[in-house]
């Protein structure tokens, strides 16, 4: 399915991200991601999704700095137009109990788990608010429906992206933009390959279906919202986490 569409994910060079970038790309989107870590690790990612008729880039840039997002952004509108779709899925966890969560914990989640999304939003949707339609996903999580212990910053966060996702769902579908919310539960990346294995098992002792989640689990709900199969939703928030909310 070839299309000459491009999506903007932020935070797209490791985990879930990039495993939204390589489904993307495989199922004919242009994919522009943004990142902060490595420079080679994106090179490498943008290489292996780019083949013949979709191109993939990776750019850097803190999501969490407004100024950078709203250059960055009218670059990209200028060379390619507006995107069909934006994923924010940028974000970070300092975890905490509360009693020992210092300000800067607190400030530093909040800034790259809402600020950005925000920023993000406001510096993309004027130019999508032009077109015939487009998405916005949100990467939330299902700490903001469950709770987690040391999470109240990462679950104020993904809460609150639920709480952006329905409002704005409500402001922009007179303009046909579809606003939708994924949360995952436990998805196996880089940072649960580096866990424990007597831990890993302890987590994965409370998912009824036995198991981790993968990223193309969670790439394949976003292609489905980005397609045909997604036209008549809007301000939903799709669980993906095995059981784990039930």
């Amino acid at each position: 399915m070839a299309n000459q569409q491009w999506v903007f994910v932020t935070g797209g060079s490791r985990g879930i991200g990039a495993g939204i970038a390589r489904g993307l790309t495989r199922a004919g989107y242009n994919v522009v991601f943004s990142y902060l870590s490595s420079t080679e690790a994106a090179d490498a990612l943008a290489a292996e999704c780019t083949r013949e008729g979709v191109w993939c880039r990776g750019l850097r840039c803190d999501m969490g700095d407004c100024d950078p997002v709203h250059a960055l952004a009218e670059e990209l509108c200028r060379t390619y137009g507006a995107p069909y779709a934006i994923i924010n899925n940028a974000g970070i966890a300092r975890d905490s109990l509360i009693f020992m969560m210092d300000r800067e914990k607190w400030s530093e989640v909040i800034r790259s788990n809402l600020d950005a999304a925000y920023y993000v939003a406001h510096a993309f949707i004027p130019k999508m608010v032009e077109t015939d339609g487009g998405c916005i996903i949100n990467l939330s999580s299902v700490t903001a429906i469950k709770g987690n212990t040391g999470q109240s910053n990462y679950g104020a966060t993904k809460a609150a992206l639920i709480g952006m996702t329905k409002s704005l769902a409500v402001e922009l579908g007179r303009f046909k933009l579809r606003v939708n919310a994924i949360a995952p539960g436990l998805i196996a990346t880089e940072m649960t390959d580096q866990m424990p294995e007597a831990q890993r098992k302890k987590l994965v002792s409370h998912v009824p279906l036995g198991c981790l989640g993968s990223v193309e689990d969670v790439s394949a709900t976003v292609e489905f919202l980005l397609g045909p199969g997604g036209r008549y939703i809007t301000g939903q928030t799709f669980v993906i986490d095995g059981g784990l909310t039930a």
